[in-house]
Order: structure tokens, then sequence, then C-alpha cells
């Protein structure tokens, strides 16, 4: 990683945990309350509420990644996963979206 994406994905990691964070507090409000039983708890779900707290899942993984716990499926060492990128566009937050797509254009040049 250049000094630029490193110093973009500094920028980038705390706005992108905030919102990550505030899209974790809203889907776990609109699930159940999760019990000790995480598997009966599984079960009991619709379709639409699994469909929910599988993406709560990935949600909260990214942000523990982005925090230093790195997630499954992720490299170690990537400090800004695509994933969480993407999960964090979108919100209107126009300072965030351009810091995201100049990150995005940084570490497409470097690894031309």
């Amino acid at each position: 990683m250049t000094a630029v994406n490193g110093e973009l994905a500094e920028r980038l990691r705390g706005p992108v945990q905030t919102v990550l964070a505030a899209r974790v507090d809203v889907l776990r409000g609109s699930l159940p309350v999760f019990p000790a039983a995480r598997y009966e708890w599984w079960r009991s779900l619709d379709a639409d509420q699994a469909r929910r707290a599988a993406l709560l899942d990935r949600l909260e993984a990214l942000h523990a990644h982005l925090d230093g716990l790195p997630a499954l499926g992720y490299d170690a060492a990537d400090p800004l996963p695509a994933a969480a990128l993407e999960a964090a566009e979108g919100t209107g937050d126009v300072e965030l979206d351009r810091l995201i797509a100049a990150y995005r254009a940084a570490a497409q040049a470097s690894a031309a």
C-alpha cells in the first residue's frame, strides 16, 4: 500500500466504522432479541429476518475488521476491504463518498 493509500485509509476508517455501526444498530433493532441459544434463534427467524440477520453478521465482521480483528474471508493486511467501502457508500455523505472514490482510484493506480 502506498503512503497515499495509507493516509486515505486512515482518514476513511473512522467514518466507515461509524456508518457500519449505525447500520448494525438499525438491523439489530429490527430483529427479535438475541437469546443465548443462537441456533434456536436462527431457526425462529422468517426469511426476511434471516436475511437481515446474515447482513448483520457480515456488517459486524467488517466493523471488527476495521477495528483490527480480521474478518474471515478478508485479507488481514487490507485496512479497508471493498465490502466495507460498499456498505458505507450511498448514505448521502458526499465527503465520505468522495474519499471512498479517491481511495479506490489510488488503490487502482498503485496496482497498475
